[in-house]
């Protein structure tokens, strides 16, 4: 269980997928105002929107651009973008 203050404070997560650890920023209210709208636009793309917003090493984003995501390996954009949309369920139960 990850604590409310983590959430609200936008500390990173670490989580693990595939034996990788990876770090994701956890959502803004701005992200998540993106996020919708992201969705509406281009639902087919909203996990590579979220793994380019979330995914992060050092601090910093992994990567530049929405396609840069898009040259990646499928399944592990998709493990990683599951992980970054719950991030925006985090609190609900």
């Amino acid at each position: 269980m990850t604590s409310i203050r983590d959430a609200l404070t936008l500390r990173p997560k670490t989580v693990e997928i595939d034996g990788h650890a990876v770090t994701l920023r956890r959502p803004s209210a701005l992200d998540l105002l993106e996020a919708l709208e992201e969705s509406k636009r281009a639902p087919e793309r909203l996990y590579l929107w979220l793994v380019w917003r979330h995914l992060i090493e050092d601090g910093r984003p992994v990567f530049a651009s929405v396609d840069e995501v898009g040259g990646c390996d499928a399944r592990m954009v998709q493990l990683i973008g599951r992980q970054c949309e719950l991030l925006y369920e985090e609190g609900r139960d």
